[in-house]
């Protein structure tokens, strides 16, 4: 509606006063079709949505953890335990919960819908012009996650879906872990050692920071890199000896 104003306020003053304002008219013009070009996706997105859900209707009980489903006055009540599969596509936006990309939030950015599969075969596509379910914690614990630029319903998508929970776990053990890299970068080989040994009064993080360090070239024994640098050294004197024999000979 502001956008509306902006762009009809300079042709009302006109016909009111007329008073010509053809620059300003043009710039106003011109933002006017930027952010109707921009707003073409979610207009798009939201017809979509629409038409997919038209005649759907879908009520969460979280108390006696039933679904209740309307589709084209049919209605249908379902248990969690009917559940088979339960994916959730968001924008591409909301991936930022997992590898902190720092993504810029977009107008279709608040667009997803709900892909919901039973054990007996009814599956539904329940888009968040329903029930604004983004944001609230999932109804269901097994619900995985899809991330896309534009959030259509594609009911042919079969790729790979993410346990939101895990991969933020995931993330959240590896920076722990990250954490005690850095800490035990002083730490002598008998150090780690002992908390290879002795990994059951470590963190898990502790435990793998240890075995990454143990494991990299730098932690290798100082006799053994000693005796390797031995090695190599007697090696290149005898190459150097039998080049100066070969040299004597030719001679």
């Amino acid at each position: 509606m502001t956008v509306f104003l902006i762009i009809a306020f300079p042709f009302y003053w006109e016909w009111k006063n007329g008073t010509g304002i053809v620059l300003d008219r043009q710039i106003i013009m011109i933002f006017g079709v930027i952010i109707l070009v921009a707003n073409i996706p979610s207009i798009l997105i939201y017809l979509h949505y629409y038409f997919e859900n038209r005649n759907t209707s879908f009520i969460l009980d979280f108390e006696s953890k039933t679904i209740t489903i309307t589709q084209n006055g049919i209605t249908k009540e379902y248990s969690k335990k009917e559940v088979e599969t339960s994916h959730y596509h968001l924008g591409i936006y909301y991936k930022n919960a997992i590898d902190r990309a720092g993504r810029m939030p977009m107008l279709i950015s608040d667009f997803g819908y709900w892909d919901l599969t039973f054990k007996n075969g009814d599956r539904y596509f329940l888009t968040n012009l329903l029930h604004d379910f983004i944001h609230d914690p999932p109804f269901l614990m097994k619900t995985r996650y899809r991330f896309r630029i534009f959030p259509y319903v594609n009911k042919s998508d079969y790729k790979k879906t993410l346990n939101l929970f895990k991969e933020l776990e995931r993330k959240k053990e590896k920076s722990r872990t990250e954490k005690f890299v850095d800490q035990f970068q002083s730490k002598s080989e008998a150090q780690l050692k002992d908390i290879l040994v002795n990994r059951s009064k470590y963190q898990k993080e502790a435990v793998k920071a240890a075995e990454i360090l143990f494991t990299r070239p730098s932690t290798i024994k100082p006799q053994k890199l000693q005796t390797s640098l031995s090695l190599k050294l007697i090696t290149m004197e005898a190459s150097e000896t039998r080049l100066q024999q070969q040299f004597q000979v030719m001679i």
